[in-house]
């Protein structure tokens, strides 16, 4: 029996501390921490852990350089303590890594000021990373065009060494016990408060297997990012904080040979924004785009313009050179930021704070989690362990030992990957993974990696897919290969008639 079988399982009548609606990076930061302090909990997403925002980040780990344009140096120092905390409490995960600021004509003109301004950056992390230093020659030269580059400045932020995705699965993953754990694909059908009890009961629903089941908790967390404001909507929660929607879409290129670091290249608007070319395994990473949207809806789905946008920047600056001529990958997150009920977003995204904020419900025990960021997930669990302490102690004297150290991980080769990847017995015997998406994009990078989101330029890899899927649970009665003819399907839609458009 696997992990997911046996958390379905035990969870019948269970009587939870707290439980948390949302498996990204809010949810997985806050069910660590709560695990630790002795309290039963329970993480629930409706769809796969770090489905969301959480798996479509560039995995760069920042302080709060871009409030230096905004002379807010509380909130420079306050960002930069919490990448350092992250950085130096998970050394094994998150790596101190170089960043080089292309200086070309724009950027050469004011290098002393960008100079300074990194100083200052470096001052109000307390001097915890590497020094700002110009550097005029390096590896990366071969393939920046040589009129867009006079030299370039160094400074130091943290970098995640696997995907956004596996540092979130890992934090739940690796607090698991008999007495808090994970539910993926679990849809709350009913939730009602008992103010005698002081209980909520939630009707939750398995959506691989159909299984139901009924859970009770004192207290409930809402961390579904994205879909705060729908799961506050679906209970009839009230709140004065509301998400407005940026998108971020990258490409995903070959990695040059000699791309070792992640280059910021300027755009030339009046905000100072910015582009990175950020090396990631066998790709290299080109954007993040930076666009209002509307809905949730809009907001998942790249456009043509999105890619047009970034490879006129990818012309500007770097060579036309064999490893840039084709596009693997398509990445794309949406934002959720944190703004008054009243707020009407017709400001630049980059003018609105990526600051959490918590909304404790006067009337029921419910808390919602706004905006947030990979860099400030410690900092916001502890701030959210605080305000549960005053309302609930933890039912566990001693808090609880993992028991999910089950055996080794297994790991195997996958066609066009030199490094080695999870098994899919592995992932699904011990890491809930329930379909091929799981596995290609959040147990693997294979999905971001080898083109077409594992397929290969011409398919080449659809035998290897239907080998996979034969270890994946049969959903609700359908084959093995409605499963993989269902994946092929949604990369046409999903790549293959982007690029179409653009060529």
């Amino acid at each position: 029996m696997n992990i997911r079988q046996t958390n379905w399982e035990i969870s019948t009548n269970k009587t939870f501390d707290i439980v948390i609606i949302g498996a990204g990076i809010n949810g997985a930061s806050i069910f660590k921490k709560l695990c630790s302090e002795g309290y039963k909990v329970l993480i629930i997403d409706n769809g796969d852990i770090s489905c969301g925002t959480s798996q479509a980040s560039g995995m760069l780990i920042w302080g709060g350089l871009l409030y230096l344009e905004k002379l807010d140096f509380l909130s420079v120092y306050n960002f930069s303590r919490d990448r350092d905390i992250l950085i130096n409490t998970y050394k094994d995960q998150v790596d101190s890594k170089y960043i080089r600021f292309i200086l070309n004509s724009e950027w050469g003109r004011n290098k002393f000021y960008i100079y300074f301004a990194l100083h200052l950056y470096w001052l109000l992390g307390m001097f915890k990373r590497g020094k700002p230093v110009f550097q005029n020659e390096f590896e990366e030269l071969n393939f920046i065009k040589n009129e867009n580059c006079i030299g370039s400045i160094l400074y130091q932020e943290g970098f995640l060494k696997e995907s956004d995705s596996r540092f979130v699965l890992n934090w739940i993953i690796s607090n698991q016990s008999e007495d808090s754990y994970v539910l993926n694909y679990c849809d709350t059908q009913d939730g009602v408060y008992n103010r005698k009890d002081k209980l909520w009961t939630l009707s939750l629903s398995d959506l691989m297997s159909n299984s139901q089941c009924t859970i009770q908790a004192k207290l409930i967390l809402n961390c579904s990012g994205v879909w705060v404001d729908c799961v506050n909507q679906q209970f009839g929660i009230q709140s004065p904080i509301k998400h407005v929607f940026t998108k971020g879409v990258f490409i995903g290129f070959k990695r040059p040979d000699t791309h070792f670091l992640p280059l910021i290249f300027e755009m030339g608007d009046q905000y100072w924004d910015a582009l990175a070319f950020i090396p990631w395994g066998p790709v290299s990473l080109f954007g993040p785009t930076e666009t209002m949207v509307k809905s949730i809806e809009e907001g998942f789905i790249i456009t043509s313009d999105d890619i047009r946008f970034l490879l006129k920047h990818v012309s500007r600056n770097l060579e036309p050179t064999s490893d840039l001529s084709k596009i693997v990958s398509l990445r794309c997150g949406l934002r959720p930021l944190a703004v008054e009920k009243t707020f009407d977003a017709t400001c630049h995204p980059l003018e609105i704070s990526r600051h959490f904020k918590l909304v404790d419900d006067r009337h029921l025990p419910w808390i919602s989690v706004y905006g947030g960021k990979i860099s400030g997930c410690i900092y916001l669990a502890d701030k959210v362990f605080e305000l549960i302490c005053k309302k609930i102690p933890p039912s566990l004297g001693i808090p609880p030992t993992s028991n999910n150290q089950v055996e080794k991980i297994c790991s195997t080769n996958f066609p066009g990957l030199q490094d080695k990847v999870p098994t899919i017995d592995w992932c699904v015997k011990n890491e809930l993974c329930c379909t091929l998406e799981d596995y290609l994009r959040r147990r693997t990078n294979i999905s971001q990696w080898i083109p077409r989101e594992g397929l290969g330029f011409r398919n080449e890899n659809i035998e290897y897919l239907e080998k996979l899927s034969q270890h994946l649970p049969a959903n609700k009665g359908k084959s093995h290969s409605y499963y993989v003819n269902e994946y092929v399907n949604n990369v046409h839609d999903r790549f293959d008639q982007i690029i179409k458009q653009i060529e």
